[in-house]
């Protein structure tokens, strides 16, 4: 059998290290849900991991109280809490915690609309808590 030419050796070489580098890099950004995380039973769990929550955004019921379980998966300490909208009032504020940490945070029964969660500490995880009406199913 010949061997392969130089040339054709260092491309080949190139295109294999282009395609681990690309399977690499796209494996990290799938880890967060595009789903919303669904408050059921009058409970959601949230995690923080890696500066993200794993919960793009949060779905409830209106008239309906629930609980917000934070799971610190990170090196840095984390909170999540309630606020009437982005800069808006604070309808409720979880504890900061640390990793290996859990903590709960009683949101009171909302109207329905849309609310905003957000890291305390870092403000850059955040999202929409979207309070619809009950479907009747």
């Amino acid at each position: 059998m010949t061997s392969m030419p130089a040339a054709l050796r260092s491309g080949l070489l190139l295109v294999f290290v282009a395609i681990l580098a690309t399977a690499c890099s796209s494996s990290g950004s799938s880890s967060r849900p595009e789903a919303p995380a669904t408050v059921t039973d009058g409970a959601v769990t949230v995690t923080a991991a890696d500066l993200l929550f794993d919960a793009t955004s949060i779905e409830a019921t209106a008239g309906e109280a629930f609980t917000i379980t934070l799971v610190n998966n990170d090196s840095a300490p984390h909170n999540i809490s309630v606020y009437s909208e982005e800069g808006g009032e604070r309808i409720v504020e979880g504890i900061v915690i640390n990793q290996g940490e859990t903590t709960q945070i009683e949101v009171p029964a909302l109207d329905a609309g849309t609310y905003f969660f957000v890291c305390d500490v870092h403000p850059d995880m955040n999202g929409p808590l979207v309070v619809g009406n009950a479907s009747s199913g």
